[in-house]
Order: structure tokens, then C-alpha cells, then sequence
């Protein structure tokens, strides 16, 4: 799912630079160049959801290990932006901006080389760490090249790209697969980045200003507290079906809650000593503020979980070729396009009814395409599921930039900036938590034999484990529907990315 537009957390701090008139003569190069970098980050996450299951098959790689390859990106990208943002400031968003590229291009050269499963889990948490690191910067330059009248068409493209990287990602990494360049199967999807990445960076070298903004302390331990938690949920879901549910996965579990109520108290801590906290706790007293949060969380792991769900099914259950694939997860993306176009006047027209509008549209296509893949069965393809898959793009995205408007509405201007990392950090924790939550749903009800694709009915139990799966999806769904009854029914302008 394409990313929203969320102010990162230094996106509002004062940046060297903005008045300076021979920088504003090369705005749209500096634009070009971040979004390129961009566009990369986006075109990896999406790219992987024909790759898992090839990727398994090439090298013998377990259930759980095909979930890491996607919930390891993910969870480090969400875990790097807020600090990230901070070290920006500090450092200055250029010299992110080119270590994460440069980190990202080679870990992507890594990814293509990898002979084993674990070593490809490796680089794809580097490829997350490096994404995280150059997102905040992207945003940041955006924010300081641009005057705030003309920012407006910069977001624009911003928001074109994201669109065009979800539409691109799945289509062309089935296109690379199904044609085997060299016999090189899936590893032309990471080699692609060699090249961009190299040639971006050149350009970056020449083209970026060194914007920087405040500065402000950092909180390793904060983050060290909140990857912890993190961990002790995600890590027993992906691994424990796999080892039968032996206890040490309850006990990590259960570990979790101490663990969380040791982040929240450190975060206190450094608030009464005067130092920034990772994340400034005092936000979600704002009723709108803490459930946008939430919203945000339940509707990434409904959407990004139900795409990977549905690959998983039509490669490894139905056989299906990695562009067939691709091409049905199409209008997912095409759906997003739609959304977002009309999102921000359906919110002028109907307010916060606009939002259920949308989460209604995703639950209606989720469960479409369960009541489809179970009427159909191995019949089901590209033309029978777009219509459920084109309205799931469709409400995703109906719920974008208004749910960011909104879970903002009641922040200070001066806080927004933190807001917005935190919003933007809980997208990235629903994907991962929706893979690890549904892929250890779908792959956890399949029998022994079928793991391994020892199974002569295949299908017919792959056909039950995407309806025990798809339940999940649902259920987040319908938390997502909930939860926008706590957010503000003020209409208006839904943007989150102009100066408030």
C-alpha cells in the first residue's frame, strides 16, 4: 500500500536554507533526486509480494522465514524513522539522505546475491534501517525547499509517485520473474536498485542542499525499549506454529506488557528531566491524536496483510506464475489511485462519514474477495477478483490523508512534526504485525504435509487457510470502522503536509 503523506518529525523544524534564492532556482532537481530515492524504498516493499514465494521455493525456506523477509523490512523502516528525523536535524537531512542510499543500494546488491534465506532476512532489515533513515530526509527537503504556497504541487508528486511505485511493484516484479533474465529468476527485482541507486546518488552528491534543522537529543534506550516489545510479540507469532506453540512463546508474549509499561515509563522519565523522548507520550491524551494512532495501525494491517495473504494463496496454493499474480494485485494499486483522488472532497462533502465510507469499502472488499476465492476456487483469477481488490484500493486509501488530517486536528502546530513520525511509524508496525498476525494465521492452518508442498490437495487446503486468514483481515477491519468514531467530524481541508 502506498505510503501516506505525514510530516516527519523534523519536516516543521527551522532547515537552513529555505530563503536562499540559488536553492530555490533548484527545488525541482532536489525533488527529483528525493523522490527517487523515494520511489525505491516504496517499489521494494511492493515488488516482495510476488517475490516470497519463488524466493521459498529456490531455497528451501520455511513458512516463517518468508514472513521475516517481509516483516523485517518493515518493522526496521517504522522503528528508523522517528530517530532518523532526529539525526537529520542534527546532522543534516543531505548526509542521511546519502548514507541511507548508499546503504540501501548495497544491500539490495546483497539481497540478489544471497544464497540463503537467512542471509536475504539480513539484508532486507538493513534495506528497512537504510528506508527509515532516508524517508524523514525526503519529507524534510521537500518541506525546506519548497515555499509553503508551491508545496502543495511538490506533495502532489509526492503522492504520484507512491502511486505509481504500489502499481509498478507487483506487475513489474512478476514481469522480472516469469522472464528469468539470465536465469537469474527473482534476483533481478534487487539488482534493479544497483543502478538507480548509483546513478541517484551521484546526482545527490551534486544536486542536494545540506539542510539541518534544530537538533535535539536522542533517545537510544527508548528505542532499544520499543524494538524490545515490538520483538516479543511479532517474533513468538511468526516462529511459534512452526515449533508447535511451546511455551516460551507465551512467555514472550506475556513479556511484552512489562516490557511496553517500561517504554512508557522511561518515556515520563526523560519528559520530567527536560529531554526529548522518542516518543512524547503526552500526545495520546488527545482523544483524536490516540485514535488516529490506532485507526492508522488496524487499517495497515488489514490491507498490506490481505495482499500478502492473497499472494501467498495464488503462488503457492493454485500455482499461479508470479505475473499472473501481479496482475491481479493490480487493481489494489489502481483502486489506491481512485481514493486518493477523491478522498479529500468526499471529506469537504461528508466529514468524518467520508472515513466510513472508505474503512466500509475495504471490509466489503475483503470480504468479497473471500466469498470469491471460496465460490470459485481454483477458477478464481485476475477478472473475477478485481472488482472486490479495485474497492479495497479504492477505501484504503479513501482513509489516507483525511485519517492524518484528523488524528492531527487537536495537536499543536508545534508538535505536529512528532505527531506525524508517530503516524507514520504506526504504518509500518501494522504491516508488520499484519504479515506476522495473518501469514501466521494462513500458513499456521495448513497440515504438516501441505508445509511442504507434499500435499495432493494442495489447493483445497490453501482454500481454507486464506478463509481462516481472511478472517483476521476482516477483523481489523471492522476495528478500523470503530475506531473512526472517535476521531473529530469536522470537515475541511485533509491535507497534513501544508504549514498549519
Amino acid at each position: 500500500m502506498p505510503e501516506q503523506t505525514v510530516p516527519s518529525p523534523s519536516a516543521r523544524s527551522p532547515l537552513v536554507g529555505t530563503n536562499s534564492p540559488e536553492r530555490r532556482e533548484n527545488q525541482w532537481a532536489v525533488l527529483a533526486v528525493v523522490l527517487a530515492g523515494f520511489f525505491m524504498i516504496l517499489l521494494d516493499g511492493t515488488i516482495m509480494n510476488v517475490a516470497i514465494p519463488p524466493i521459498q521455493e529456490d531455497m528451501s525456506a520455511s513458512y516463517s522465514a518468508a514472513q521475516w523477509m517481509m516483516t523485517g523490512y518493515a518493522l526496521a523502516y517504522g522503528l528508523l524513522l522517528i530517530p532518523a528525523g532526529r539525526l537529520g536535524d542534527r546532522f543534516g537531512h543531505k548526509r542521511l539522505f546519502l548514507i541511507g542510499l548508499a546503504g540501501f543500494t548495497l544491500a539490495s546488491a546483497l539481497c540478489g546475491q544471497a544464497s540463503t534465506a537467512p542471509e536475504i532476512i539480513t539484508w532486507r532489515i538493513v534495506q528497512g534501517i537504510t528506508a527509515g533513515m532516508m524517508n524523514p530526509a525526503v519529507l524534510a527537503m521537500i518541506q525546506a525547499a519548497f515555499r509553503p504556497a508551491e508545496r502543495g504541487r511538490a506533495f502532489v508528486w509526492y503522492g504520484a509517485v507512491a502511486g505509481i511505485a504500489a502499481s509498478l511493484g507487483p506487475v513489474l516484479g512478476g514481469l522480472f520473474i516469469s522472464v528469468d533474465l539470465g536465469g537469474w529468476s527473482w534476483r533481478p527485482i534487487f539488482l534493479l536498485n544497483v543502478p538507480i541507486g548509483l546513478i541517484v546518488l551521484l546526482v545527490a552528491l551534486k544536486v542536494l542542499p545540506d539542510y539541518r534543522g534544530r537538533g535535539g537529543s536522542l533517545d537510544p534506550v527508548g528505542a532499544a525499549l520499543l524494538t524490545t516489545v515490538l520483538l516479543l510479540v511479532i517474533y513468538p507469532l511468526i516462529q511459534g506454529y512452526e515449533q508447535g506453540w511451546p511455551s516460551w512463546v507465551f512467555a514472550a508474549l506475556t513479556a511484552s506488557f512489562p516490557m511496553g509499561a517500561l517504554f512508557v515509563a522511561w518515556q515520563r522519565s526523560r519528559l520530567r528531566r527536560g529531554a526529548a523522548p522518542l516518543i512524547d507520550i503526552r500526545l495520546f491524551r488527545t482523544r483524536s491524536f490516540a485514535a488516529g494512532v490506532a485507526t492508522t495501525l488496524t487499517q495497515f494491517i488489514a490491507f498490506a496483510s490481505l495482499q500478502f495473504a492473497l499472494s501467498a494463496y495464488l503462488q503457492l496454493g493454485l500455482g499461479s506464475s508470479a505475473l499472473a499474480t501481479g496482475l491481479v494485485l493490480l487493481p489494489f494499486a489502481v483502486g489506491t489511485f481512485v481514493g486518493s483522488s477523491i478522498s479529500a472532497s468526499a471529506v469537504r462533502r461528508l466529514g468524518r462519514r467520508a472515513l466510513h465510507l472508505g474503512s466500509g469499502l475495504l471490509l466489503v472488499g475483503t470480504a468479497g474477495v473471500l466469498a470469491t476465492i471460496g465460490y470459485l476456487g481454483t477458477d478464481v483469477n485476475v477478472l473475477w477478483l478485481a472488482p472486490t481488490t479495485f474497492a479495497s484500493g479504492i477505501g484504503a486509501m479513501m482513509l489516507g490523508a483525511p485519517l492524518l488530517g484528523m488524528a492531527l486536528t487537536d495537536v499543536p502546530g508545534q508538535e505536529a512534526g512528532t505527531a506525524g513520525g508517530v503516524i507514520a511509524t504506526a504504518q509500518r508496525v501494522g504491516h508488520a504485525l499484519g504479515i506476522a498476525i495473518v501469514g501466521t494465521a494462513l500458513f499456521g492452518s495448513l497440515p504438516q504435509a501441505a508445509r511442504h508442498s507434499a500435499s495432493s490437495t494442495l489447493h483445497v487446503e490453501y482454500g481454507h487457510a486464506i478463509q481462516i486468514a481472511g478472517l483476521f483481515c476482516l477483523a481489523a477491519c471492522i476495528l478500523t470502522f470503530l475506531l473512526i468514531f472517535l476521531l473529530p467530524h469536522a470537515r475541511g481541508d485533509s491535507s497534513t503536509t501544508g504549514d498549519r
